[in-house]
């Protein structure tokens, strides 16, 4: 069931009557990727790479390195943009 098809569901369900007052659909945009400051360990790029993840996405290279500088770092992103790996 795709996102449609489930908010279509969850708006005719009784138990959600009048819940879900306001839907707005975000287009997708390009990616923006960074570049770290130095490297990441070898064993991490490994595994990274054997992941399928060649590239840290803007907001990931800023948050590593930032955290490397010893900074503090909060990071605030749609959903599915990479956070987990800040």
């Amino acid at each position: 069931m795709n996102a449609d098809a489930f908010l279509h569901h969850l708006m005719s369900s009784p138990d959600y009557e009048n819940q879900i007052v306001h839907v707005q659909h975000i287009p997708a945009c390009e990616a923006r990727f960074g570049e770290l400051d130095k490297p990441l360990p070898p064993a991490l790029q490994s595994r990274l790479e054997s992941l399928g993840i060649t590239s840290l996405y803007s907001h990931q290279a800023m948050a590593i390195n930032f955290a490397r500088q010893g900074k503090n770092v909060m990071v605030a992103t749609p959903s599915a943009s990479g956070k987990t790996m800040c």
